[in-house]
């Protein structure tokens, strides 16, 4: 996959990420959710931290999987319009 254009967007062009303008809706969750992390850390053990940190680890990975699976829609559709937009 890292020969592919994608992936090089993904991977490797560091003005990808810098172009995106998060919300303040966004910024405002992502907050919440850093307090709330913080704060399940400081009522669990270390057995359950370990737990749960692993737990946030690979939801996150999901969601980057997610994320990728969606940009790559998102482009495939983009292009397929572009193409039909050139070739009218």
């Amino acid at each position: 996959m890292v020969d592919s254009v994608v992936a090089k967007l993904l991977l490797n062009n560091e003005r990808l990420g810098k172009q995106i303008v998060f919300s303040e809706e966004y910024k405002k969750k992502s907050d919440e959710a850093y307090k709330l992390y913080m704060q399940l850390l400081d009522i669990l053990n270390n057995e359950q931290i370990k737990i749960f940190k692993n737990y946030v680890d690979t939801e996150a990975a999901a969601c980057a999987e997610a994320d990728i699976a969606h940009f790559k829609e998102g482009l495939r559709i983009g292009l397929l319009l572009a193409m039909e937009c050139l070739a009218q």
